[in-house]
């Protein structure tokens, strides 16, 4: 009786599992789960693409302005070479964020604005050293 009762619950965990993962791959928007479209600013303003995506660039010098009544809310110019595009975000900004700076942002595009809800400041240069200069690695050290 015990082993029935294991089989059992191996089986059902397996099945929700399957089902879970199913759900997933078929919505993948769903929630915040599954990939997100990540787009150029071309793209996104060819396709006017309103649902969630992520968008990549660099801060436009000069432009970010950041509320007197509310520090947590900012908005800024986001380009991608001769293309930019206005981002509004409300949250903690990184330390790291200033003008040219690369970023990462996700949110949704709507009437000519991109509305950020998460935004994320690349690794910068100051950090990697050494990482970029090849002649640098001692392979035969390894």
């Amino acid at each position: 009786m015990a082993r029935k009762k294991f089989i059992i619950t191996i089986t059902g965990v397996s099945l929700i599992t399957i089902s879970w993962i199913i759900y997933v791959t078929l919505n993948p928007m769903q929630n915040g789960t599954g990939m997100m479209k990540f787009l150029s600013l071309s793209e996104l303003k060819a396709t006017q693409e309103s649902s969630r995506v992520r968008l990549g660039g660099k801060v436009e010098p000069g432009s970010i302005i950041i509320s007197d009544e509310d520090l947590l809310d900012a908005s800024f110019e986001l380009s991608q070479g001769e293309i930019s595009i206005p981002v509004v975000f409300y949250g903690t900004r990184p330390d790291l964020f200033k003008d040219d700076a690369e970023i990462i942002v996700e949110g949704k595009y709507l009437s000519g604005m991109f509305n950020a809800d998460q935004l994320q400041v690349k690794c910068a240069s100051r950090y990697e050293g050494d990482l970029r200069d090849e002649s640098s690695y001692r392979i035969d050290e390894l």
